[in-house]
């Protein structure tokens, strides 16, 4: 009797290969599923800095002065908007404090404290606070 030849994949071969594809894409699907939210937290603390070099140029052509909000520096943006909160697009936390202001974002989550994306970013007129680097 003559052996027969196969010229295709059994239907085994090809269910293991399914599922390896499975855990493939699952294990990428990890890694950058959550790489959006961490490039906008990234954002928020690149414009936030952006908004307190702006603060410091209004203070400094003031005699130390800050403006009484946010608006008031938004020409020195582009489209005269200053940015904002990249997760609920509102306007970043500012209050004027005894000593200068407060500059504050808080996270993806809207509140105190978290980790990750939830992490508050805080400037004041010296600079970066939190996350402290």
């Amino acid at each position: 009797m003559a052996a027969r030849t196969s010229r295709g994949f059994t239907l085994i071969e090809l269910m293991v290969v399914i599922v390896i594809l499975g855990l493939l894409a699952g294990i990428a699907w990890r890694y950058l599923g959550g790489t959006r939210e961490g490039a906008a937290w990234e954002s928020a603390r690149t414009e936030m800095n952006q908004v307190h070099q702006a603060l410091q140029q209004w203070a400094l052509q003031r005699g130390g002065d800050y403006p009484v909000s946010l608006d008031e520096i938004a020409a020195q943006f582009p489209g005269g908007r200053v940015p904002t909160d990249p997760f609920r697009k509102e306007p970043y936390g500012y209050e004027l404090t005894d000593e200068g202001y407060r500059l504050t974002f808080l996270g993806k989550d809207g509140e105190e404290g978290g980790d990750g994306e939830n992490r508050d970013i805080v400037f004041d007129q010296r600079g970066q606070l939190l996350p402290a680097e």
